[in-house]
């Protein structure tokens, strides 16, 4: 999360009455100005940085607006986008909530690279297919635990492979990205802003 902020103390400083009235509106319509460019370049890097993000995904972002009361403009991950995106952001290691991480090997992906919902639950129903960690009895040797199908020729199928944890590269820059705007953009929206307050007075 980002926070937009203005310290115009000085500017504010050397303004007469009058236009320090205007100065607070002029400002926080400059910070929310900044922090709807913000968001807008943090949602277009978000299609760009990530392969396939669902619409879901792409709906991550929201904006908390300033006022002339509060001269701070937010822009962030909503929380349940919040809770996979920042692995994306920092990089890191996922642990399964529950038993494990469910890893496609041999199924069919949805155009988003996923799984669908029930996918799971589907193949389970089926007669030819186990959830478990199969192995030669005696050997002490066993292969990855996961969902198999088991094929009329005797072999055994991988279709979904259960795993420990999960691996993620840092593949977004939200932060450096979001600051980088916001830092470009804010003195020439409160000029304006401010210019417009102005001609605008009563």
């Amino acid at each position: 999360m980002l926070n937009v902020t203005s310290n115009y103390a000085a500017f504010s400083a050397a303004l007469s009455d009058t236009a320090q009235r205007q100065l607070p509106f002029a400002v926080a319509q400059a910070i929310n100005d900044t922090a709807a460019d913000v968001k807008a370049n943090a949602e277009k890097r978000l299609i760009k940085d990530l392969d396939r993000p669902t619409p879901f995904t792409r709906r991550a972002l929201f904006q908390r607006r300033a006022s002339k009361n509060r001269l701070v403009g937010v822009v962030g991950f909503k929380p349940v986008q919040r809770r996979y995106l920042m692995r994306l952001e920092t990089g890191g290691v996922r642990r399964p909530k529950g038993r494990a991480i469910l890893v496609p090997v041999n199924q069919r992906l949805n155009k988003y690279g996923n799984m669908t919902r029930n996918a799971v639950s589907r193949l389970r129903s089926k007669k030819n297919v186990f959830s478990g960690t199969p192995g030669a009895r005696g050997s002490g040797v066993s292969a990855k635990a996961g969902i198999y199908q088991r094929m009329k020729s005797g072999r055994l199928k991988l279709l979904v492979a259960y795993e420990d944890t999960a691996k993620y590269e840092k593949k977004m820059h939200f932060e450096r990205n979001a600051k980088i705007t916001a830092e470009q953009r804010l003195p020439s929206h409160i000029r304006r802003r401010f210019l417009t307050a102005w001609n605008t007075r009563r």
